[in-house]
């Protein structure tokens, strides 16, 4: 039984090892999380979750240097739904709340941003993106960036607005 997810919600698409960014006040309270990025056809979801894949899956999901639109192994909506529930950090952003998304550029890194406005009616901006490298000491952060090509996962998510 899903708690989170509505029972006709499917993934249209996932990606792993993502890094969500809060910006604005609410980036200096909350630090970056890693996990999973994933698109309902009613939601953008981020869940934190550390899931490790192997080279050859990261060429299927980033390969190019593009964020490809594809869905995880062996991840279903059961798996998305328990994620949310033990980690009440997840973001859950209804696609019908989504004001504005594309690909920013900041210090020559492509980073996914997406506007959305709150339960209170307040704009609020997230960017995700995936790290080279991170420092584990005293808390697992990103240190740099990779420079993807968000295209496609932009063009997908706005086809569903």
């Amino acid at each position: 039984m899903r708690v989170n997810l509505d029972d006709d919600e499917s993934i249209i698409a996932s990606l792993p090892k993502i890094w969500g960014i809060a910006l604005g006040w609410m980036g200096f309270f909350h630090k970056s999380k890693e996990g999973v990025l994933a698109l309902t056809n009613k939601n953008i979801i981020f869940a934190p979750r550390y899931l490790f894949i192997t080279s050859k899956e990261r060429e299927k999901y980033f390969g190019e240097d593009k964020a490809r639109v594809t869905k995880l192994t062996r991840y279903s909506e059961v798996d998305l739904d328990e994620d949310i529930s033990k980690n009440e950090r997840s973001l859950i952003v209804p696609i019908k709340s989504v004001v504005d998304v594309q690909s920013v550029t900041i210090r020559k890194v492509n980073f996914l941003r997406i506007t959305f406005k709150d339960y209170n009616n307040k704009e609020k901006k997230y960017d995700f993106g995936i790290t080279k490298s991170v420092i584990n000491y005293p808390q697992r952060q990103p240190l740099v960036y990779y420079n993807l090509d968000w295209s496609l996962w932009v063009a997908l998510i706005k086809s569903h607005m």
